[in-house]
């Protein structure tokens, strides 16, 4: 079993290393992320369209700004540093609940499953809001339930997240009034209440309220009514996510087990069951040298982020009824103060970010691929550019390809104003794009130096 220093140290040294290496490699210009460059690059400020996301979409452009301002022009560099603010967003608030948790070590293997189950599986789309919203929400929740009493600092703290909160993704819309609830419930719990660190609790509850009524607002009135739809249609596609669906499955095995014959956390058995998905999950990369869609796919992750939020919710409940003891006393946290059921929980959960590593990193390196067939592609000739006729076309970089943001795409990764641009797939002409390949964006003097 592994031990509670070794699992936290672990855990942040491999999600600080993930978050630098997929900076490195310009992870952030996925989808959305492009976009995101050349209207920043182009204003020279930041780019935030979206008033519901707008605290997250700013301060994940920070480092991005920082080189614009100062007159950095290589776009390669930008790209890598837009990746950095994406991904160290998120990596920040997870790294700040493990050292809350390290303590403890049930709490501990929560965050690290948290880690291994939502944001490993769902951040390949780091552009997307959630990502950050979700660790937020975790440390939230570490937080609260690691408060015995009321103090300044974590009311600062709280408040501060509520605050960030408030604009950064629409599932504030269970999760503010959760929060609220459960930031209240600690109020009520706490042996004093001083003044100023209750008034910062309140505090807390009325931004999480607050973020519940913008998210509201933001379903009512749609940046894109259509989008919308899709996301609600999207949102029961979760199982299109093999990265995620295996990751679930162990722990579904875990808790069910935990309900049913909770002594048996304290044995290997559960935990046996368990580590046939995760060893399926680690070798899940092997899939890619079939020609079948079951495999890890960067697109996939896209679509388990809605339900990633109801488990984000189930499992800061977990944190706060856990440190609730004993006035929680279910039949698995009686178990679970045993140290050895909570080493082997703890282990578990490491074990399952472990292994989701592989497809990570096979998923990062044909990305990696897919770039520099792009680069390759628009430096090898002028113009208007088909797709059809690149290896962009062909698996495995089709994989990657999002129709209305590959024009885009190969202008962030143009070296000189004579490199050609490519076209969206025939069969998509005549839809949305940013702007046409023949109407390219003037990038002034920014370009993609190697």
């Amino acid at each position: 079993m592994i031990s509670r220093t070794t699992a936290y140290r672990a855990t942040v040294a491999l999600i600080w290393a993930l978050a630098l290496w997929h900076s490195w490699t310009s992870r952030g210009l996925f989808v959305d992320g492009a976009n995101f460059l050349v209207h920043v690059v182009r204003q020279e400020d930041f780019f935030d369209f979206y008033d519901p996301r707008r605290y997250a979409m700013v301060a994940g452009q920070i480092p991005i700004m920082i080189a614009v301002t100062l007159g950095n022009t290589d776009l390669q560099l930008l790209s890598r540093l837009l990746s950095l603010g994406l991904f160290g967003l998120p990596t920040l608030f997870y790294t700040l609940a493990l050292q809350r948790a390290k303590d403890d070590p049930v709490l501990l293997a929560i965050v690290i499953a948290a880690i291994g189950l939502v944001f490993m599986t769902t951040s390949f789309f780091i552009v997307g809001e959630y990502n950050t919203l979700y660790a937020v929400v975790i440390l939230m929740g570490v937080r609260l339930a690691t408060a015995d009493r009321l103090t300044i600092p974590d009311g600062v703290v709280l408040a501060l997240l509520a605050l960030l909160a408030i604009r950064i993704y629409e599932t504030m819309i269970y999760l503010g009034p959760l929060l609220c609830l459960i930031i209240l419930w600690k109020v009520w719990r706490a042996p004093s209440r001083p003044v100023v660190a209750t008034l910062l609790y309140f505090l807390a509850a009325v931004f999480a309220i607050r973020a519940m009524t913008v998210a509201i607002y933001s379903v009512i009135h749609p940046h894109q009514p259509a989008h919308l739809e899709e996301v609600w249609l999207w949102a029961i596609n979760f199982w299109q996510n093999l990265q995620f669906d295996l990751a679930l499955c162990a722990t579904v095995v875990v808790v069910a087990w935990a309900l049913v014959r909770p002594a048996d956390l304290a044995r290997n058995r559960p935990y046996a069951w368990a580590a046939v998905f995760l060893a399926l999950l680690a070798l899940s990369p092997l899939l890619a040298l079939t020609d079948g869609l079951v495999r890890p796919l960067a697109k996939s992750q896209y679509v388990a982020r809605t339900v990633s939020g109801l488990i984000i919710a189930t499992m800061i409940l977990v944190c706060v009824a856990w440190r609730a003891m004993p006035a929680v006393r279910l039949p698995a946290f009686e178990v679970l103060r045993r140290p050895d059921a909570a080493g082997r929980f703890l282990s578990f959960s490491f074990v399952m970010l472990v292994a989701g590593l592989p497809a990570d990193l096979q998923l990062t390196q044909s990305w990696v691929g897919y770039l520099d067939a792009i680069r390759t592609s628009v430096a090898s000739r002028g113009g208007v550019i088909p797709v059809e006729d690149t290896p962009l076309a062909r698996p495995p970089y089709s994989l990657f390809v999002e129709d209305w943001v590959l024009t885009t795409q190969s202008v962030v990764l143009r070296g000189k104003p004579s490199d050609g641009v490519l076209a969206p797939p025939r069969a998509y002409m005549g839809q949305w794009v940013p702007f046409p390949p023949e109407e390219l964006p003037n990038m002034g003097r920014f370009r993609w130096r190697d």
